[in-house]
């Protein structure tokens, strides 16, 4: 997630900060400020004190799981933080009503719904995978977007770029699923014909013959790795630890993690996963590993054998087969990692095991790696479909590289935008009493000279005396004066001054007042002269509003 300001502070909003301990960090010192953690990944939390080092006073909001991981994983003291169920409306110091529905991200992340105590309704979407049917679901939410009220729609734009287009996510967890089982359907072969041959009796002929022959020709033993997060692609392991019949390993670290997400199987079954997993690794065949171990993607698809040779032989098993799966957004991110998706290679693991011996008759490691297209971010496609579907008068892209790449995310997504509430929101931004500033900017680009005001009474305001015209050169201001004076343009009044001389004249306001007035309405004038309004009538269309 980007670290700029806008992505993190809500519009009408003033102390109300979403995933922004870095951006905002000072601000968590400051009584009655607002901050929500949407869900735990580090580059949202990233900033948060961890333990004894965070003191407040300032409360962390968040769904009741990010709250177990707050407590369990970070350590931070139960008095700092709030939890909140999905589809409860709370208020902030100021007012604001905020209501949290299911990302379908990770368990407990949250998308935001704000209500501001003006008028104004937001959704703020964190880290998401969008879901049409479920969002549709929300009540708040739907009701806002049936209504045409949601105004700006902060959006996850991970994969904001049209070449970002992957299978829908069921999709993608059931290939992945259904290859591990197929995959470790040879080791159940194996486990049985073990059994069988026990209780046969064993001929000395039998003997020979398998002492005999080549090594190339024994059973495939598969281990299989899936890469995760610390939290996250539990639907991955669920579905995969299902279609297998197995249990899946997991270290102590992240057997924690999943103890604190199991409240979340009430929206998500998967979420008890916990309850399918081991801490032993010798009753599995199926290992979670870390992001990164079976190989990166940065720049470019770039396996890693060696580890995952060796993560195998480590365990001791008999395991002669490893495969990976990489699941990730990045799969299809250029032409290299779709073609290159998957990757074979057999490793000695004679040339790489530095200490501890290798089975001579069994050293060789059939390794392979899966790069999947599988993301718990939104598609491009389900990014517009989103837009699509909420309609909100603006955009903020909360990823993104730079200002030029911010510009260009919006204009991908502009022709879904509302584009007439857009405009309206516009015209009545000219009108209000927050154009001053911007004003004033309009009028040195524009070298309008702003007028300097009098104390005094309007009347005595000196203008330019236009002297009657008379026959002969007398009447003439200078013997150079090829024309007559009545033939003269009289001196252009400027924007500001044409308003002043209305104000006095048609709304009778009096003098001591004229200079209050003037002042808070130059600004407004500038800006519709900018535009190309004749000063008179942009005078005119201001005072009529003040009449009314």
């Amino acid at each position: 997630m980007n670290q700029s300001e806008k992505c993190h502070r809500i519009q009408g909003c003033k102390r109300l900060y979403i995933d922004a301990f870095r951006a905002f960090k000072p601000l968590l010192e400051v009584e009655g400020n607002t901050f929500i953690l949407t869900h735990y990944h580090a580059d949202h939390w990233a900033g948060l004190p961890r333990g004894k080092s965070y003191i407040g006073p300032c409360k962390i909001h968040c769904t009741p799981v990010t709250g177990n991981l707050l407590r369990e994983i970070h350590k931070l003291d139960n008095a700092f933080i709030v939890e909140h169920a999905y589809g409860s409306t709370w208020n902030d110091c100021d007012g604001n009503n905020i209501t949290f529905y299911d990302a379908n991200h990770c368990p407990g992340a949250a998308i935001v719904f704000v209500a501001t105590r003006e008028g104004q309704k937001h959704l703020h979407t964190g880290d998401m995978r969008y879901h049409d049917e479920k969002f549709r679901s929300y009540p708040l939410l739907s009701e806002a977007i049936q209504n045409r009220e949601l105004d700006i729609l902060y959006l996850d734009t991970t994969y904001a770029k049209p070449k970002h287009c992957f299978a829908p996510q069921d999709e993608a967890i059931e290939m992945i699923a259904s290859q591990v089982g197929e995959l470790l359907n040879s080791n159940q072969d194996i486990v049985s014909e073990k059994k069988q041959s026990f209780f046969q009796p064993k001929t000395k002929a039998k003997v020979k013959e398998i002492a005999s022959s080549d090594v190339a020709q024994a059973p495939v033993r598969t281990l299989v790795l899936l890469s995760c997060y610390s939290i996250g692609k539990e639907k991955v392991l669920w579905n995969s630890a299902l279609q297998s019949k197995q249990l899946v390993f997991v270290n102590k670290t992240k057997h924690r993690m999943l103890q604190c997400i199991k409240a979340h199987q009430d929206v998500e079954a998967s979420s008890g996963i916990i309850d399918r997993c081991t801490l032993d690794p010798k009753k599995s065949d199926i290992h979670v590993i870390t992001m990164g171990t079976a190989g990166s993607l940065h720049p470019f698809f770039q396996p890693n054998f060696e580890e995952c040779a060796l993560y195998a032989h480590r365990l001791n098993k008999g395991y002669n087969k490893v495969v990976a799966f990489l699941p990730t957004g990045w799969a299809n991110s250029s032409k290299y990692n779709r073609e290159n998706g998957v990757a074979k290679k057999i490793v000695d693991l004679k040339e790489i095991v530095k200490k501890g011996k290798v089975n001579g008759n069994n050293h060789m490691m059939d390794v392979e790696v899966r790069c999947v297209a599988y993301s718990e971010h939104s598609s491009y496609n389900e990014l517009r479909a989103c837009v699509e579907y909420t309609r909100p008068k603006q955009i903020i892209p909360t990823v993104f590289s730079g200002e030029k790449d911010y510009a260009a995310i919006e204009k991908r997504f502009q022709d879904l935008v509302d584009s007439q509430r857009a405009k309206q929101a516009f015209i009545s931004k000219i009108s209000g009493i927050g154009v001053k500033r911007k004003a004033a900017a309009i009028m040195k680009k524009q070298k309008i000279s702003r007028p300097q005001y009098s104390t005094k009474a309007v009347s005595k305001v000196q203008m330019p005396q236009i002297m009657p015209y008379k026959k002969g050169r007398s009447n003439l201001q200078n013997k150079e004066d090829k024309v007559p004076h009545q033939k003269l343009n009289a001196p252009t009044m400027s924007a500001a001054k044409v308003h002043e001389e209305s104000l006095v004249e048609k709304c009778g306001m009096s003098k001591q007042n004229v200079r209050q007035k003037t002042i808070a309405d130059d600004a407004k004038v500038a800006m519709m002269v900018s535009m190309g309004f004749n000063p008179s009538r942009s005078s005119e269309s201001l005072i009529a509003k003040s009449n009314n």
